[in-house]
């Protein structure tokens, strides 16, 4: 009994993490549109640092989407080993990461008041999510790691 899977704090942790990327954009949105924020061009186009800044957020955000899987498997490398990882850490760790690629689009768009970037980055996190949804098939590689 001890091996169940709390199945329902797992949906309310995956549900609420699904609306970090909605929130962002919506921020962004909001901002653009209805406070018309546009940053000084010479902060991110005359200024190399920010440009450069820029460059390794939307770089960076881009390696975490792509790399997910990597990344989580070396942080569950550093786990210790005496503890089996849980589907809410495993989750945990995987929706924090992606929001990773939402929040480095959405520091990209303060630097350039670009919101394609933004719309895209923060599209990127939220269906990527949709992988972790604790579904019967996400939920059966736990049963066969502890068993």
């Amino acid at each position: 009994m001890g091996k169940n899977i709390p199945v329902n704090r797992l949906k309310i942790l995956n549900l609420s993490m699904l609306i970090d990327p909605i929130l962002l954009f919506c921020i962004a949105f909001i901002m653009k549109k209805h406070l018309a924020y546009q940053p000084s061009p010479e902060f991110y186009e005359i200024n190399t640092t920010m440009r450069y800044v820029q460059y390794f957020l939307y770089l960076s955000g881009l390696a975490v989407f792509f790399f997910i899987d990597g990344i989580v498997s070396f942080i569950k490398k550093r786990l210790p080993e005496n503890e089996p990882l849980s589907p809410i850490k495993h989750n945990l760790i995987s929706m924090v990461l992606l929001d990773y690629i939402s929040v480095s689009g959405f520091v990209g768009f303060l630097i350039s008041g670009n919101i394609t970037w933004v719309a895209v980055f923060c599209a990127i996190s939220f269906f990527s999510r949709f992988r972790f949804l604790p579904t019967r098939k996400n939920l059966s590689r736990y049963h066969s790691n502890q068993g």
